[in-house]
């Protein structure tokens, strides 16, 4: 490990920082992914946003994006982390919305600033927190103390609102449901934020978290249970999915839950592990509905495709390469790591629910995985014969970061998992070769599930009875979660602070005690007292009395 002080940024009797940056394996990994994966995504944006007139800007944020996030992940202290967190959560909010004019797009990039602002408002009381509780914010000294203190309620609030950060920008339950909106932006950023730089720091805080989390059990089960129950979300509404992105965007969500379960089992490198493989899969597959999109003019719904695999037989490949390494096809990339994720949750006794949920998502992957393939390029044709005329093959700049990313989805997991597992301060664990078998099982059978009913009983997915038509609109709308946000919290808190702080605070006491309340004021002094000038000798005679009197009294 190897630090290096920049400069002292903060200096204090009850606080000190300095700008600094650590090195060490952890850091190495994810700036390897981060640069790799945003090198890639630069170049296929060059040919993407080739007509595009405001491209100087569009690269200007990616590039200012990527630098935040080596900031974040280079941090030495809790205080220079958060300005690399708040730096991407503006980027993603400025590249979101880089096409201005779409109302979709406005209101997807101010939803992820609002609800990512629930989360960093987590780590904002857990910085409080652990300077409160060590007196420091730097990793070094804070990880030294927290080692050698016995498991405390301090240690465990800490650690979960730590969580809540992470919860925010790695789109688990809860706070997920900006993710999928994000889709709005160009197709190159929601690669670069759903493969290697927004959506894992979340990740990457709880890994580097890792010294307080090992010393609160219950957050580690807390952890646990939200990421198992946001890889089956995810995974149950990818299904139904029908635009490109969007399912993507879903298995995004999905994975990061595997990520986050293998930090509640507390194998912190098997979570980083699967990170960088989901990284090389998921900007393959972001980049491949790229090149897709592209070629059909913008469009999206994956009903409206069909039949390309004549037209762009390279795309297709590479999006087969891509969803076979996210369903974990064996001695593939996603294999090494998600496998054995749920391997790791089946051994810990009391958290085997993880395995189960993880195994059965595992089998909705396939699912939604191998539909996108079929309706994308293997079945008839339902675009516009103008639009599929125009339909081929991109540049060598399309093209090149397609073929880059397909060798790290086929080979990186295999060329890395020796390096992965040395990490492990246990044993990996032994466990029964069913319990082994049956993700890969329910995989399989999954696309076999799929290939099947399309090929052979297509009618089976039109949801003719009323319970399957509820069942659809549950799972389409997501769980409802944006309805229960929107209706029972948003709108809640939007008329309690219009009626409290508005009409009661504002319009009321403010108005009344302020402006209104010191203009009655002396509107009603100057008539009392231009009352006493009435031309009367009475009256005169009575303030010349009152003032002597007043004299009188003051001088004796």
């Amino acid at each position: 490990m190897t630090h290096i002080k920049l400069w002292r940024w903060l200096d204090s009797d009850l606080l000190t920082v300095y700008f600094g940056l650590q090195f060490d394996g952890l850091v190495a990994i994810m700036l390897l992914v981060i640069t790799t994966i945003s090198t890639l995504v630069h170049i296929f944006s060059t040919a993407y946003m080739l007509g595009d007139p405001h491209i100087p800007r569009f690269m200007s944020y990616l590039s200012l994006f990527t630098f935040l996030m080596v900031v974040l992940v280079s941090s030495d202290n809790y205080l220079q982390l958060f300005i690399g967190w708040e730096g991407v959560g503006l980027c993603s909010y400025l590249l979101i919305n880089f096409w201005l004019t779409r109302v979709e797009a406005n209101k997807a990039a101010i939803k992820a600033m609002l609800v990512n602002r629930v989360g960093d408002m987590g780590l904002i009381l857990a910085m409080f927190g652990i300077w409160d509780r060590f007196g420091s914010l730097e990793f070094s000294s804070v990880f030294n103390m927290v080692v050698v203190s016995a498991p405390s309620s301090d240690i465990t609030l800490i650690c979960l609102l730590l969580f809540i950060g992470a919860v925010g920008k790695s789109a688990q339950l809860g706070l997920h449901t900006w993710l999928p909106d994000a889709m709005e932006g160009p197709t190159p950023v929601s690669a670069l934020i759903h493969a290697a730089t927004m959506v894992t720091a979340g990740v990457f805080l709880l890994i580097r978290s890792s010294p307080f989390f090992e010393q609160a059990p219950l957050a580690l089960i807390a952890v646990t249970i939200v990421g198992s129950l946001t890889v089956l979300l995810a995974a149950t509404v990818g299904v139904i999915q029908n635009d490109l992105k969007k399912v993507i965007a879903y298995s995004t969500c999905s994975q990061l839950g595997y990520m986050v379960v293998a930090c509640g089992v507390s194998h912190y490198s098997i979570g980083l592990f699967h990170l960088m493989n989901h990284a090389f899969f998921k900007a393959l597959l972001f980049l491949s509905a790229g090149s897709v999109i592209h070629a059909l003019s913008d469009e999206q719904d994956i009903r409206k495709m069909g039949g390309l695999i004549r037209s762009i037989p390279l795309t297709y490949i590479m999006v087969v390469i891509g969803s076979l390494s996210l369903m974990g096809l064996p001695y593939l990339t996603g294999f090494y790591s998600k496998d054995l994720i749920l391997e790791l949750a089946f051994e810990q006794h009391y958290l085997t629910f993880a395995y189960w949920l993880g195994g059965f998502s595992a089998l909705l992957t396939a699912l939604y995985s191998i539909r996108l393939v079929y309706l994308t390029f293997l079945s008839n044709t339902n675009s516009r014969k103008a639009i599929f005329r125009r339909v081929h093959e991109g540049s060598w700049n399309l093209v090149l970061p397609l073929v880059s990313l397909a060798f790290g989805s086929l080979f990186v997991g295999y060329l890395v998992k020796e390096v992965a597992w040395s990490f492990q301060i246990t044993p990996l664990p032994i466990v029964p070769i069913f319990i082994k078998l049956l993700p890969v099982a329910l995989s399989l059978g999954g696309a076999m599930l799929v290939i099947l009913l399309y090929f052979y009983s297509a009618h089976f997915f039109k949801v003719p009875s009323f319970i399957g038509r509820v069942g659809y609109t549950f799972l389409y709308s997501a769980w409802q979660f944006n309805y229960v946000l929107n209706y029972f919290l948003a709108k809640g808190a939007w008329k309690g602070g219009h009626q409290i702080s508005y009409r009661t605070i504002d319009k009321g006491t403010l108005e009344l005690a302020g402006p209104k309340g010191i203009s009655n004021f002396l509107i009603g002094l100057t008539r009392g007292l231009s009352s006493l000038q009435s031309g009367q000798v009475f009256n005169y005679a009575l303030v010349i009395l009152i003032g002597v009197a007043m004299f009188i009294w003051g001088v004796v």
